[in-house]
């Protein structure tokens, strides 16, 4: 597992199904673990600025990244979500 249950990421494109953009940040709620050759997952929720949920996601390994230190956290209107 290359994500920590419970940490913050980012995601590192659009996913247009769901209307999250690229930045969007998100907790990791669970893994799901890859088989048959297929990569591993996690299971995405994301918050309001008030702390409530506003949709929970499954993603690739490949959809999130961490935060680094050279980064600026964006917020935006919550129009085109979920």
């Amino acid at each position: 597992m290359k994500f920590e249950l419970f940490s913050t990421v980012l995601l590192v494109h659009d996913l247009p199904q769901s209307g999250f953009c690229k930045g969007d940040v998100g907790t990791i709620i669970e893994h799901i673990h890859g088989t048959n050759g297929k990569p591993d997952g996690y299971i995405l929720e994301f918050f309001d600025t008030e702390g409530q949920t506003i949709d929970v996601v499954p993603v690739l390994e490949s959809d999130i990244m961490y935060p680094h230190a050279k980064m600026i956290v964006n917020y935006r209107d919550l129009e085109n979500v979920a």
